[in-house]
């Protein structure tokens, strides 16, 4: 009698630590599934008003009908100084997120006549006097890269900056947030948990999108509300002008 009570104890107690761990490990899955839908949202929202920040719409980005948010993506800027060496290479001392990359980066060029040219960047290279010039009359400081620049059929003025940027495209596609590099395939910057059915939207000079969690790994929807908004208004920094 005693042995039948103990077993009959231990298979309720079992059945109750069961129970618990199932219910900590629903909890646990719930709470980590919220914690990665809304790092995506955080995502989704510094990147899109980073990217827009530098630009003016209409002219540096733009949504399609598909949704789809096409833009320059600036990736620095550069001020051109010291001694030239060979036609069409200039020293600059450029910062930015990263450095310019020939035969992808574009560039925005301003003349010593405030007027704006585009040119694609040819080459890029941080050796100094390696064209003949004097790159160190450009006085960088820390947050600058000294370098060579070349590029072709930016006009006659004399450059005074140089804005780099590259072609992309950010959209929320097969349950992602993704980006796109000029004509690459569309790489996903987010988990695969997130859903839209029209992707961004222009509202004025800024933009919404709207953004809804899909189940992830078998984890039921309903974990957190079903619909969010990221509305991003950009503060043009470019003058008027820029092609």
């Amino acid at each position: 009698m005693e042995l039948l009570v103990g077993l009959t104890l231990a298979g309720i107690l079992l059945g109750s630590a069961v129970s618990l761990m199932g219910t900590l490990s629903r909890a646990v899955g719930e709470g980590m599934a919220r914690w990665d839908y809304l790092e995506a949202v955080r995502t989704v929202w510094v990147t899109t008003e980073r990217e827009l920040r530098p630009g003016v719409p209409g002219r540096d980005w733009e949504v399609g009908a598909d949704g789809v948010l096409r833009l320059r993506a600036f990736r620095g800027v550069g001020r051109v100084c010291g001694t030239g060496g060979e036609p069409g290479i200039h020293p600059v001392a450029w910062r930015g997120e990263r450095l310019p990359v020939p035969g992808a980066d574009s560039l925005l060029i301003l003349g010593r006549d405030g007027g704006w040219r585009t040119a694609a960047l040819e080459a890029w290279s941080e050796a100094e006097s390696s064209s003949g010039g004097d790159a160190t009359d450009c006085g960088a400081n820390e947050a600058e890269r000294t370098g060579w620049m070349q590029w072709e059929g930016a006009g006659s003025e004399p450059p005074v900056l140089v804005r780099g940027f590259e072609r992309g495209a950010y959209s929320i596609q097969a349950g992602a947030f993704r980006y796109a590099r000029g004509e690459g395939g569309r790489q996903p910057l987010t988990p695969e948990i997130v859903a839209s059915a029209e992707g961004y939207r222009r509202i004025g000079d800024g933009l919404v999108v709207e953004l809804v969690p899909s189940p992830a790994g078998g984890r039921a929807p309903g974990f957190i509300p079903t619909l969010l908004r990221v509305r991003v208004q950009p503060q043009p920094t470019a003058g008027p002008g820029v092609p």
